[in-house]
């Protein structure tokens, strides 16, 4: 599985959370990636930062948004023991 994390230039709460979401993948053994939503086209960039998608074999599972560790390994758990 593989998280994405789409972030925007100049959000605190992107930078302040990004080592707790790189951590919680490394423990979960996820592929981690980042994104700036300035690198995006518009039509596809989020409503809201940060923004996450989760894939499975190259297709998204899930996608959530905000900064709740508690929602992170929540979705995370809850997609895993479907593999």
């Amino acid at each position: 599985m593989q998280l994405i994390m789409i972030k925007k230039k100049g959000c605190i709460p992107c930078r302040e959370f990004e080592p707790i979401v790189k951590k919680i993948a490394d423990k979960n053994k996820l592929e981690f990636k980042t994104v700036q939503q300035e690198n995006m086209p518009d039509k596809i960039k989020p409503p809201y930062f940060p923004y996450f998608y989760l894939y499975d074999s190259k297709k998204v599972v899930d996608e959530w948004g905000g900064t709740s560790e508690r929602k992170l390994t929540s979705v995370l758990k809850r997609n895993q023991s479907k593999s």
